[in-house]
């Protein structure tokens, strides 16, 4: 599905992209901009927009072609804020002043109709130079206003009566990189230690791409300590160190093991908390795997008998959301980094991880089952967030 998403929205970017260019030089025009700076305009615009898909594009194929063992990575300085950055500005610029640019056609339709031609040239001239003005400021002060901003969600879930809770610390999408480093991810685990959990849950993600930082990823998550241990679901980024997934995942789970962290896959796990029993299934659901429904269904039988119930994915997408539904009385979700590139559309941030799931940040009721979806830490592709937040989640339930 993600494939398709990515193709809609490059055929969204050359549309879009074409008409704002050609807004953009009428406006530079009108207000006296000559053709050499509406040439440079032009084709910086073009560069902005499709130089970064292009050469990623080129370094697939040649990756492909050439038979490497995995993907060229732009996570470094020079190729993440010279190339990957600009990208995402111009991207975005594009798309949140293409609702504002297409209204400000209808005024200059109404204004040309019922006043003048050169009224309606100048409305239209100074709207768009307004708009693209906006959003060209906003969108990178908003970003650096947030970076690196976690939240520290506390969650009290349950209605027993056992003397003290049972806590969980739940953290995923670390991905651990470059821009997400050791010591960004020391400062979150230290965060999840303080808590004093009986247990660790995560939702996997712990690298980003390539395997650079598989082993130190690994042992920074070594100093995460709960009374119960450290256990993790895949996520689909522990398949993408190598272009072969099963090496990639082989590597990353016998580093995490090593280091004390069980990766646990299509299974029940089982804790005792003051005489009460708690089963855990921990879900292998991603891009790379979707677990079949025979296999979810396989995986609750395995829960009979506890006391509370508590199903862990990385993904969380509407058909496995109706599976676990009144099945588990929690479940904990990650994957969507809270949409992680929230646009403006019209006058609101809109996530556009709701293409793919309901359930991308904060707390969900499904009819009897309480949902938690973590907006993880780290970043994907490119190293911004934009109006979306990390967080960890601590959890109090009460048996």
């Amino acid at each position: 599905m993600w494939l398709i998403y990515i193709l809609v929205g490059l055929v969204g970017l050359i549309i879009g992209g074409i008409y704002v260019r050609r807004r953009l030089a009428g406006a530079l025009r009108y207000v006296g901009v000559g053709e050499r700076g509406i040439r440079i305009a032009r084709w910086a615009s073009l560069w902005l927009l499709y130089g970064f898909p292009v050469i990623i594009i080129v370094a697939i194929i040649v990756t492909l072609v050439f038979g490497r063992a995995s993907f060229p990575r732009f996570e470094g300085f020079w190729p993440a804020w010279l190339l990957g950055v600009p990208f995402l500005w111009s991207v975005l610029v594009v798309v949140q002043s293409l609702p504002w640019l297409l209204a400000s056609e209808i005024a200059f339709a109404v204004v040309r109709r019922r006043r003048s031609q050169a009224l309606a040239e100048k409305v239209r001239a100074y709207a768009v130079l307004g708009v693209m003005s906006v959003f060209a400021l906003y969108t990178p002060l908003r970003i650096a206003a947030e970076r690196g901003d976690v939240r520290v969600r506390h969650h009290q879930v349950g209605t027993g009566t056992t003397k003290t809770p049972f806590r969980i610390a739940f953290l995923a999408d670390i991905q651990q990189d470059v821009h997400t480093d050791a010591d960004k991810a020391r400062e979150v685990y230290a965060i999840a230690n303080a808590s004093t959990p009986d247990l660790i849950l995560s939702g996997g993600d712990w690298i980003n791409t390539g395997p650079d930082h598989i082993a130190e990823t690994a042992q920074t998550a070594a100093m995460l300590k709960s009374r119960l241990g450290v256990f993790s679901v895949r996520g689909d980024h522990e398949h993408f160190a190598y272009l072969d997934r099963e090496r990639s995942l082989r590597e990353v789970e016998a580093a995490l093991t090593a280091n004390g962290i069980t990766t646990v896959s299509d299974d029940v796990r089982w804790f005792q908390h003051e005489g009460k029993r708690i089963a855990i299934a921990f879900l292998n659901h991603n891009y790379i795997r979707r677990a079949p429904d025979e296999i979810v269904a396989a995986v609750l039988a395995k829960m009979t008998g506890a006391d509370y119930r508590i199903a862990v994915t990385h993904q969380l997408d509407r058909k496995l959301a109706a599976l676990l539904r009144d099945q588990v009385d929690l479940v904990l979700g990650a994957h969507t980094h809270g949409g992680q590139v929230n646009p403006v559309i019209g006058v609101t941030h809109v996530k556009l991880a709701r293409l793919e799931t309901t359930f991308i940040d904060g707390r969900y009721q499904l009819g009897n089952t309480t949902v938690i979806v973590t907006a993880g830490v780290g970043y994907s592709i490119i190293p911004l967030r934009y109006a979306a937040p990390g967080s960890i989640e601590l959890i109090e339930l009460r048996l």
